[in-house]
């Protein structure tokens, strides 16, 4: 075979000093990499300066290298991904996979600088990288980089994202990156062809190709993640306010942002405990109930798997599959090993590799549920070989960073505890599938080896053949339970006969996308896997509710107006999807006086308040969370029915441990998820030119509950300027003083999330009338909420409200929301649809109320929402105040929300 090689002029070309092993991937011998040795010219990546634009020249000779990736040999010291708080971050890949947008958008929202490598090497030198290797030879230039990289990671050693190009990534620097690694994340930033292809302007492909193939296993050797970057392919509905049919220009990457910062939380998810210093990282979805509550410590929750071949297809829909279920499992089956095994090479191949990487973010970007990373084991008559890939792909699988992995532990101690020591912030399965009977110590002997070795939970799987093998498993169980310490068991029998047993298993359960069980491919598909489970979500769901262990619960909305509520519509058809036989009420009520007959009934299950109830029902509850609290206002009670032995409310894993059980009331507990609706969407509303940063400002209209709630939303969000106009202003006033009042309490850790907790407090400043200009010590306003009515309330009209031009000057536009929906098109709501060719965009109560419906759908039944449905209901259920409904305006909001992001 004629070798082959790949550099920018020589730089490439002598990326493959094969002893820089290090986190991440070592060359095998048929690698592009070790070929390259023999021949180092035969192909050159040139950069050239054609004015603003950056060209490549390809040449070529051959280009028949087989596109494989080296195998992967990390240590555990190598690769323990566990670093100090506030560690710099560095980037690197090939240029076009969109590194520096990435270190932008997370440097805005960690509070991070961005360090471009590049950037200082012109700087320094007053060339271009391409430049000086021309003038003064590559050797030159190789010192050159050399030197300017160590400093920029000395100089940069916290607090910083650094970019590198792979010009920086000559011999010295692969080996500065590699020890880099051992102590700082350094991620590989991946990205589709064409959309490489597409910034660089190179016209052939294939060319390109042979670059990514051959600069793959480098950029793998030198870092210890990997992100694969998705590219916006058309214009996507993802974020779109759904009152409005085409996504604006300047939001199409906000999918792309949301994706890479869960991922950069998974990252940098460290256990500092022992450390006084803050990481200045906002975890996604801080307040909602199930944010802080692991997976695998509640009950009965299942984890749908999905084979890696369904999700390679373009039409496989993410939300679809994912429905109903706490995790999103992802099974590398054996045919794909199998399929590298066919080629004789050492290892994964290039394209499997990209296939997972590509899977597992395009999976993670549609769903908020944790993934499980699973390769299916090759089963302990394997050779050493599929062993060796065995464990390649669970090593590539971590670069990932999936919440959870499985680990074969029919492997030997050591190969256990390498992926163990370098697992980062993922969670290990031990899992084990054996046609023993449950009564061998085995099952016992294994549990143990599976603690001993640091796994965070086990998996124990087997085939049953008969009725029987399920009474068997629950004498297993109970010898586990007595176990003087345990970790969460996962035990089930698969196969048609075991599925009674996986109805009644408590943790991650697997079941099957109803769409996959329905296809005429099924049963073949199944009897050749025997880890295949045969029940579905809904299946398992059903069968705890038929057997008596959860109970129907009848929850409801209370309020003066709660006959117009769409909320009864959003949760019904939540429950109807996910196969819970729950009711959601109306309870239209001047007074509260009808709550007391409500938590009689021992099928309560909580209810949402509304006007004007949210502030007296607090003297009703037992205890609020720090969140109502905080606002001084609940909108969401839920019972408790057991209380901690001292009579107070006991932790939330336990209230959600009795989430669907019926039974006497002992308590009332508060929450607010007003304020979760309006930071979900202030974020879908923001560009990424108005992410929050010290100096953004908002404005709230409006000093009411809602009002505090936006407040509250803001300040979680690092806001830290914010002006009120509300038309009475002594109740303006009184609504700052609540809220400096909090911020100024040593105890202001609910207030302020950590990252606005560093020094300086939040500015408030109050608008005496819409005459008034805007102060001028403070930016114009980016994101703008109105918390008044829009219909008309009593004798009192709707007030028409509209925002003075002065206050809406800012040169980068911003979101306006506005928080009621019975009317849709309003004045404000016109103006702003005017204003949308300035980058303004409005968002009004039909996008609110789903989310902060998502929380109250925790909070009463214990699992995340299906969260495409309820917003699909609330859309389909809208009329306006006469009772008629819109079907255009639906029909645009249903298309435009049916990619939406999760």
């Amino acid at each position: 075979m004629a070798s082959a090689a790949f550099g920018t002029k020589r730089s490439f070309a002598s990326m493959n000093d094969d002893s820089n092993r290090c986190s991440g991937w070592a060359c095998s011998p048929s690698s592009p990499a070790r070929e390259q040795r023999s021949s180092p010219s035969s192909l050159g990546l040139q950069r050239q300066n054609g004015g603003a634009d950056e060209t490549y020249a390809l040449n070529s000779s051959n280009r028949s290298t087989p596109r494989t990736t080296p195998t992967p040999a990390p240590t555990p010291r190598e690769c323990s991904r566990t670093f100090e708080p506030n560690a710099s971050i560095v980037l690197i890949g090939i240029r076009g996979t969109g590194k520096s947008t990435l270190a932008v958008m997370a440097s805005v929202a960690c509070r991070r600088r961005v360090v471009d490598v590049e950037s200082l090497f012109q700087e320094a030198t007053g060339f271009s990288t391409a430049k000086y290797r021309r003038q003064f030879g590559a050797p030159n230039h190789n010192l050159r980089q050399e030197e300017l990289l160590r400093t920029a990671l000395q100089t940069h050693d916290k607090g910083a994202i650094i970019v590198c190009n792979g010009s920086s990534l000559e011999r010295s620097g692969q080996a500065l990156l590699t020890e880099y690694s051992k102590t700082h994340p350094v991620i590989h930033i991946v990205r589709d062809l064409p959309s490489i292809h597409d910034h660089l302007k190179i016209w052939e492909q294939s060319k390109l190709q042979d670059l990514l193939t051959f600069s793959g296993p480098i950029f793998r050797r030198c870092s210890n993640y990997e992100f694969y970057n998705m590219s916006e392919t058309q214009a996507s509905h993802s974020v779109a306010p759904a009152n409005q049919s085409s996504l604006p220009p300047f939001l199409t990457l906000k999918r792309a942002e949301r994706t890479f910062l869960k991922f950069l939380s998974l990252v940098l998810a460290q256990e500092n405990s022992h450390s006084n210093v803050q990481d200045n990282t906002l975890p996604l979805e801080p307040g909602y109930p199930l944010s802080d509550v692991g997976t695998e410590r509640r009950k009965y929750t299942c984890a749908v798997q999905t084979p890696l071949a369904v999700l390679l297809s373009e039409e496989a829909d993410i939300e679809d599959l994912e429905l109903g279920s706490d995790a999103f499992e992802i099974v590398i089956e054996h045919s794909n090993l199998a399929l590298d095994q066919q080629s004789q090479l050492a290892g994964p191949t290039f394209e499997r590799v990209e296939e997972i990487s590509r899977t597992i973010s395009r999976v993670r970007r549609s769903t908020v549920v944790p993934i499980i990373y699973h390769v299916m084991p090759t089963g302990s008559a394997a050779s050493a070989e599929s062993r060796s890939t065995y464990l390649e792909y669970v090593r590539h699988g971590l670069r990932l960073a999936p919440e959870y992995a499985t680990i074969d532990l029919s492997l030997d101690q050591d190969s256990i505890l390498d992926i163990i020591q370098c697992r980062g912030s993922t969670k290990i399965i031990g899992h084990l599938h054996a046609a023993i009977d449950w009564y061998d110590p085995f099952w016992v002997e294994n549990y143990e080896k599976a603690k001993l070795l640091g796994c965070n939970a086990v998996r124990f799987t087997r085939p049953a053949n008969f009725m029987d093998d399920n009474a068997a498993i629950q004498s297993f169980r109970n010898k586990i339970y007595q176990l003087a310490s345990t970790i969460p068991l996962i035990c089930f029998n698969t196969g048609r006969s075991g599925r009674r047993s996986a109805c009644f298993n408590q943790v991650l359960t697997s079941v099957i996308p109803e769409t996959l069980r329905e296809s005429p491919h099924f049963a073949e598909r199944a009897e050749a896997n025997p880890e295949t489970s045969w029940i579905t979500s809904r299946e398992a769901t059903h069968a705890l509710y038929a057997s008596f262990t959860y109970d129907p619960m009848e929850f409801y909305i209370i309020g003066a107006s709660a006959g117009y509520s769409l909320s009864p519509a959003m949760h019904n058809a939540a429950y109807k999807a996910c196969g819970m036989p729950h009711h959601f009420k109306r309870l239209q009520t001047p007074t509260l006086n009808s709550l007391q007959d409500l938590v009689q009934n021992p099928h309560f299950g909580g209810t949402a308040v509304s006007l004007p109830f949210k502030i007296e029902v607090i003297s009703l509850t037992h205890s609020i969370s720090r969140h109502a609290r905080a606002i001084g206002a609940v909108n969401t009670l839920i019972p408790v029915r057991h209380l901690n032995e001292d009579g107070s409310i006991p932790e939330e894993l336990d209230l959600f441990h009795e989430r669907n059980q019926a039974g006497p009331i002992k308590a009332l507990y508060g929450e607010n998820t007003d304020w979760i609706g309006i930071r979900a969407c202030i974020r879908r509303g923001l560009s990424p030119a108005n992410a929050v940063r010290p100096n953004s400002c908002g404005l709230i209209i409006g000093s009411g509950g809602m009002g505090r709630a936006a407040v509250y939303a803001m300040l979680q969000l690092g806001v830290m300027n914010i002006v009120i106009f509300n038309r009475t202003r002594a109740n303006a006033e009184k609504l700052v003083a609540h809220f400096n009042r909090l911020v100024s309490s040593p105890l202001s850790s609910p207030v302020l999330p950590p990252i606005t907790r560093q020094g300086s407090r939040p500015l408030f400043r109050i608008l005496q009338s819409r005459d008034d200009p805007w102060p001028t010590e403070l930016r114009y306003p980016t994101m703008i909420l109105s918390c008044i009515p829009t219909h008309p309330v009593g004798d009192s009209p709707a007030p028409n409200f509209t925002l003075p031009t002065q206050w809406m000057q800012s040169p980068t536009g911003g979101v306006v929301i506005e928080l009621a929906y019975r009317t849709l098109n309003t004045p404000l709501m016109r103006q702003v649809r005017g204003e949308a060719h300035r980058s303004w965009i409005c968002l009004d109560g039909l996008d609110l109320l789903p989310e902060q419906g998502f929380a109250q759908f925790e909070l009463f039944t214990g699992k995340r929402a299906p969260r495409r449905i309820m917003r699909e209901e609330v859309l389909r259920s809208w009329t306006d105040e006469q009772g008629r409904p819109d079907p255009g305006m639906v029909q645009a909001r249903l298309e435009a929300i049916d990619d939406q992001e999760a």
